[in-house]
Protein backbone atom coordinates (compact mmCIF):
# COMPACT_ATOMS: atom_id res chain seq x y z
CA UNK A 1 0.00 0.00 0.00
CA UNK A 2 0.98 3.22 -0.85
CA UNK A 3 1.11 6.19 1.25
CA UNK A 4 0.90 9.46 0.04
CA UNK A 5 1.43 12.33 2.45
CA UNK A 6 -0.13 15.97 1.77
CA UNK A 7 -0.09 19.54 3.53
CA UNK A 8 -3.25 20.98 4.94
CA UNK A 9 -3.05 24.27 3.35
CA UNK A 10 -5.20 25.49 6.26
CA UNK A 11 -3.29 24.53 9.12
CA UNK A 12 0.24 23.22 7.26
CA UNK A 13 -0.24 19.84 9.25
CA UNK A 14 0.59 16.91 7.33
CA UNK A 15 -2.01 14.79 5.46
CA UNK A 16 -1.69 11.23 5.47
CA UNK A 17 -3.39 9.35 2.62
CA UNK A 18 -3.73 5.23 1.92
CA UNK A 19 -5.63 5.27 -1.14
CA UNK A 20 -6.32 7.34 -4.45
CA UNK A 21 -9.01 10.16 -2.97
CA UNK A 22 -9.75 13.23 -5.12
CA UNK A 23 -10.50 15.01 -1.31
CA UNK A 24 -7.71 15.35 1.31
CA UNK A 25 -9.82 15.55 5.17
CA UNK A 26 -7.56 17.21 7.96
CA UNK A 27 -8.84 15.90 10.68
CA UNK A 28 -7.05 18.37 12.64
CA UNK A 29 -8.79 21.47 11.23
CA UNK A 30 -11.89 19.46 9.87
CA UNK A 31 -11.32 21.20 6.44
CA UNK A 32 -11.37 19.04 2.74
CA UNK A 33 -9.51 20.52 0.42
CA UNK A 34 -9.10 18.78 -3.74
CA UNK A 35 -6.74 20.03 -6.40
CA UNK A 36 -8.31 22.03 -8.58
CA UNK A 37 -6.85 22.93 -12.07
CA UNK A 38 -3.79 22.74 -10.86
CA UNK A 39 -4.13 24.54 -7.31
CA UNK A 40 -5.70 23.48 -3.96
CA UNK A 41 -9.06 24.37 -2.49
CA UNK A 42 -11.23 24.25 -0.11
CA UNK A 43 -14.35 22.87 -0.48
CA UNK A 44 -17.42 22.99 1.87
CA UNK A 45 -19.11 19.55 3.02
CA UNK A 46 -20.96 18.23 5.28
CA UNK A 47 -21.43 14.78 7.27
CA UNK A 48 -24.59 12.87 7.63
CA UNK A 49 -25.54 11.28 10.88
CA UNK A 50 -26.30 7.43 10.87
CA UNK A 51 -29.41 6.68 12.25
CA UNK A 52 -28.93 5.27 16.22
CA UNK A 53 -30.35 1.70 15.37
CA UNK A 54 -27.15 0.98 12.57
CA UNK A 55 -25.17 -1.35 13.13
CA UNK A 56 -21.30 -0.83 14.06
CA UNK A 57 -20.09 -3.60 11.11
CA UNK A 58 -19.78 -2.41 7.94
CA UNK A 59 -20.65 1.44 7.87
CA UNK A 60 -19.14 3.34 5.35
CA UNK A 61 -19.71 7.03 4.22
CA UNK A 62 -20.18 7.71 0.54
CA UNK A 63 -19.70 11.29 -1.16
CA UNK A 64 -21.88 13.08 -2.99
CA UNK A 65 -22.15 16.22 -5.14
CA UNK A 66 -25.15 18.17 -4.09
CA UNK A 67 -25.72 20.45 -6.51
CA UNK A 68 -28.40 23.22 -6.25
CA UNK A 69 -29.30 23.99 -9.69
CA UNK A 70 -31.86 26.58 -11.01
CA UNK A 71 -33.99 24.48 -13.79
CA UNK A 72 -36.07 26.81 -16.28
CA UNK A 73 -38.21 24.77 -18.84
CA UNK A 74 -37.64 26.99 -22.04
CA UNK A 75 -40.41 24.68 -23.78
CA UNK A 76 -42.04 21.29 -23.72
CA UNK A 77 -44.41 18.50 -24.61
CA UNK A 78 -44.23 16.27 -22.15
CA UNK A 79 -46.80 13.79 -20.78
CA UNK A 80 -46.45 12.32 -17.16
CA UNK A 81 -42.96 11.72 -16.03
CA UNK A 82 -40.90 13.83 -13.77
CA UNK A 83 -40.28 16.72 -15.66
CA UNK A 84 -43.91 17.18 -16.77
CA UNK A 85 -45.13 16.86 -13.00
CA UNK A 86 -42.48 19.19 -11.86
CA UNK A 87 -43.32 21.42 -14.57
CA UNK A 88 -46.82 21.61 -13.11
CA UNK A 89 -45.81 22.02 -9.72
CA UNK A 90 -43.95 25.11 -10.53
CA UNK A 91 -45.44 28.46 -9.35
CA UNK A 92 -45.82 31.48 -11.93
CA UNK A 93 -45.11 31.74 -15.19
CA UNK A 94 -41.00 31.04 -15.21
CA UNK A 95 -41.57 27.57 -15.07
CA UNK A 96 -38.83 26.93 -13.20
CA UNK A 97 -37.29 26.90 -9.49
CA UNK A 98 -34.27 25.32 -7.60
CA UNK A 99 -33.74 21.48 -7.65
CA UNK A 100 -31.18 19.94 -5.40
CA UNK A 101 -29.58 17.45 -8.15
CA UNK A 102 -27.24 14.71 -5.74
CA UNK A 103 -23.98 12.99 -8.28
CA UNK A 104 -22.08 10.13 -6.40
CA UNK A 105 -18.63 11.86 -5.49
CA UNK A 106 -16.91 8.06 -5.51
CA UNK A 107 -16.75 5.32 -8.13
CA UNK A 108 -19.98 3.51 -8.50
CA UNK A 109 -21.14 0.89 -11.15
CA UNK A 110 -23.02 2.37 -13.58
CA UNK A 111 -26.44 0.85 -12.21
CA UNK A 112 -25.79 1.60 -8.63
CA UNK A 113 -24.91 5.33 -9.78
CA UNK A 114 -27.98 5.44 -11.51
CA UNK A 115 -30.34 4.42 -8.81
CA UNK A 116 -28.58 6.42 -5.93
CA UNK A 117 -28.48 9.62 -8.26
CA UNK A 118 -32.22 9.49 -9.05
CA UNK A 119 -33.35 8.45 -5.77
CA UNK A 120 -31.53 11.00 -3.64
CA UNK A 121 -32.65 13.91 -6.61
CA UNK A 122 -36.14 12.70 -6.33
CA UNK A 123 -36.39 12.04 -2.89
CA UNK A 124 -33.63 14.51 -1.18
CA UNK A 125 -32.23 12.94 2.01
CA UNK A 126 -33.00 14.13 5.61
CA UNK A 127 -30.25 14.37 8.28
CA UNK A 128 -29.01 15.70 10.81
CA UNK A 129 -25.21 16.48 11.06
CA UNK A 130 -21.89 15.61 12.80
CA UNK A 131 -18.65 17.29 12.62
CA UNK A 132 -16.67 14.47 11.94
CA UNK A 133 -16.55 11.15 10.63
CA UNK A 134 -16.09 9.15 13.86
CA UNK A 135 -13.16 6.59 12.59
CA UNK A 136 -16.34 5.30 10.19
CA UNK A 137 -14.31 4.54 6.11
CA UNK A 138 -14.52 6.76 3.83
CA UNK A 139 -15.24 5.73 -0.05
CA UNK A 140 -12.66 7.37 -2.06
CA UNK A 141 -14.07 10.22 -4.15
CA UNK A 142 -13.28 9.59 -7.88
CA UNK A 143 -15.32 12.53 -9.65
CA UNK A 144 -14.29 16.38 -8.95
CA UNK A 145 -16.82 19.78 -8.85
CA UNK A 146 -16.72 20.64 -12.83
CA UNK A 147 -17.31 16.54 -13.54
CA UNK A 148 -20.17 16.32 -10.99
CA UNK A 149 -21.50 20.03 -12.77
CA UNK A 150 -21.34 17.84 -16.43
CA UNK A 151 -23.05 14.49 -15.00
CA UNK A 152 -26.24 17.14 -13.43
CA UNK A 153 -27.32 16.54 -17.11
CA UNK A 154 -27.53 13.08 -17.43
CA UNK A 155 -28.52 12.82 -14.14
CA UNK A 156 -31.39 14.92 -15.37
CA UNK A 157 -32.05 12.81 -18.19
CA UNK A 158 -32.60 9.61 -16.09
CA UNK A 159 -34.61 11.30 -13.95
CA UNK A 160 -37.22 11.54 -17.32
CA UNK A 161 -36.42 8.20 -18.14
CA UNK A 162 -36.53 6.37 -14.69
CA UNK A 163 -40.35 7.70 -14.53
CA UNK A 164 -43.95 6.63 -16.02
CA UNK A 165 -44.73 8.88 -18.27
CA UNK A 166 -44.09 9.62 -22.35
CA UNK A 167 -41.52 12.69 -22.97
CA UNK A 168 -42.44 14.24 -26.70
CA UNK A 169 -39.96 17.10 -26.47
CA UNK A 170 -38.01 19.19 -23.75
CA UNK A 171 -35.99 22.44 -24.21
CA UNK A 172 -34.62 23.43 -20.67
CA UNK A 173 -31.41 24.93 -18.93
CA UNK A 174 -29.87 24.06 -15.90
CA UNK A 175 -27.66 25.98 -13.73
CA UNK A 176 -25.65 24.77 -11.01
CA UNK A 177 -25.73 27.98 -8.59
CA UNK A 178 -24.05 25.57 -5.37
CA UNK A 179 -21.84 22.68 -5.03
CA UNK A 180 -21.43 21.23 -2.18
CA UNK A 181 -20.21 17.30 -0.89
CA UNK A 182 -22.15 15.48 1.62
CA UNK A 183 -21.23 12.30 2.62
CA UNK A 184 -24.42 10.31 3.61
CA UNK A 185 -24.10 6.95 5.76
CA UNK A 186 -24.20 3.70 4.04
CA UNK A 187 -23.94 -0.21 5.17
CA UNK A 188 -21.80 -2.03 2.83
CA UNK A 189 -22.91 -5.77 2.32
CA UNK A 190 -22.99 -8.21 -0.37
CA UNK A 191 -25.94 -7.57 -2.16
CA UNK A 192 -24.40 -3.62 -2.09
CA UNK A 193 -25.00 -0.49 -0.60
CA UNK A 194 -27.92 0.85 1.94
CA UNK A 195 -28.61 4.00 3.32
CA UNK A 196 -28.39 4.49 6.76
CA UNK A 197 -30.21 7.84 7.75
Amino acid sequence: MKVTQVKCPKCELPLYMEQQDEFFYCSHCGTIHTREMQRVERIPYEIADFRDSTPADNRIYVPFWRLLTDFRIKSQDVRGGFFGKMGQALKGGDRGGALYIFVPAAHLETPAFRYWSVNLTINNPRYGTRNDFGGTKRMPAATNREEAIELADFVAVTLEAEKPGTLQYLDYSLTVNEAKVVYLPFVSSPSGLHLAL
